[in-house]
């Protein structure tokens, strides 16, 4: 077979033409597109990256065992160092565990964070979508379909869930969380905690603390969201499952976390814990307020707004939302556009919670978007 027939990809076709994110790069707009702490990057890993790029970190290799990484994040997090898989961010879990599992299907539970639809392209893998319920207000986790799933589901899948989720900020309470890993032993499940240290509803147990009684289950998290480091790229997975840890870390590249990221969590995680823990309790107390603020705001000017855990709210607008983006933007305001996600529509769209004077100016986009919109068909 050619090289030509091999690559499926039309001509013409961008190279992250299934990839769909939020983030503006521009410093002149208000971005309300890309979810994260609304307190920003904490002074305590500033000045550590500070001291890092004074050391020059930059200009060596960081350990590719990363064993004080590991450690670190370990004692933080009250887990076993030895099942600490450090990550590029969040996002690339899901890269190493197709790479170490080679399942033949992807069964996930959506809308949620969709690069699992690009690897799933680019391998030929089935995916099995299995949608959130919408219940008036919020969206609710399809849990009683557990069963049905375990069933029908191929012998070699993947289930893949985010907690809370994104984009709709629904969060699984623990039991529910506990009757997924119990109805589904004979696979391997993920749960991507990437904004749970930022959600302020969220059950007290984590499935880190299930890790123990659960070798099928594998849990990610996402430091970047916690700490607004997008840029720093660092987070990890963790499993007690010995063989799926050993099978992740054949596939792990090497040097995947940079050695500027290696030395500032490291040393922020073993030097100012109780510093992080707090600034993350402040965090979730702000976003719970602006939630708020935000969601009553929204909803005074006729804007659909489901409830939501995290420090973003989905939207729904009376007017396609390409055209409420396009006036915001107008207005130096970016919100994401939610219609490329599964099971939702023209209409949604995913905001996030910033801080009461940022509020104030989207409020404000909006009131004038929404005063000069003609209503259409939702």
């Amino acid at each position: 077979m050619s090289i030509r027939k091999k690559i499926s990809r039309k001509r013409g076709d961008s190279v992250g033409s299934c990839r769909h994110h939020g983030g503006t790069s521009s410093r002149d707009l208000l971005d309300f597109s890309a979810p994260q702490n609304p307190l920003g990057t904490p002074e305590i890993i500033r000045e550590l990256v500070r001291e890092s790029v004074a050391r020059e970190d930059y200009s060596r290799y960081p350990d590719y065992t990363y064993r004080r990484l590991r450690e670190a994040i370990a004692s933080f997090y009250k887990l076993d160092y030895e099942s600490v898989v450090p990550l590029n961010g969040g996002s690339e879990a899901l890269y190493i565990l197709v790479l170490s599992l080679r399942p033949t299907s992807l069964v996930v539970f959506e809308p949620t964070f969709g690069d699992h639809r690009c690897l799933a392209e680019s391998l030929n893998l089935k995916i099995v979508s299995v949608p959130y319920i919408e219940s008036g207000e919020r969206y609710e986790f399809p849990i009683d379909r557990v069963d049905e799933l375990r069933k029908t589901a191929d012998r070699n899948s993947l289930f893949i869930l985010s907690n809370p989720n994104n984009p709709t900020g629904t969060a699984l309470s623990a039991k529910q969380v506990v009757r997924l890993l119990n109805a589904l032993s004979e696979f391997v499940v993920v749960v991507d905690e990437a904004f749970f240290e930022l959600c302020y509803l969220c059950d007290e147990v984590s499935a880190l603390k299930l890790a123990k009684s659960y070798e099928n289950l594998v849990v990610v998290r996402s430091l970047t969201k916690t700490y607004s480091i997008p840029g720093l790229r660092i987070g990890f997975l963790y499993t007690e499952n010995g063989d799926l840890l050993n099978a992740v870390e054949s596939s792990r590249a090497p040097w995947n976390v940079n050695s500027i990221a290696e030395a500032v969590i490291s040393e922020a995680l073993e030097k100012y814990s109780s510093e992080l823990r707090s600034f993350a309790e402040k965090s979730k107390a702000v976003i719970r307020k602006e939630s708020t603020y935000l969601e009553r705001g929204l909803r005074l000017l006729g804007i659909r707004v489901y409830s939501s855990t995290a420090p973003f709210l989905l939207v729904k607008h009376s007017t396609p939302t390409s055209e409420i983006s396009k006036k915001l933007r107008e207005l130096r305001v970016v919100v994401r556009d939610a219609s490329t996600y599964p099971y939702l529509t023209q209409y949604h769209a995913r905001v996030s919670v910033r801080l009461r004077s940022e509020n104030e100016v989207l409020l404000g986009a909006y009131r004038r978007v929404v005063e000069n919109a003609t209503p259409s068909e939702s």
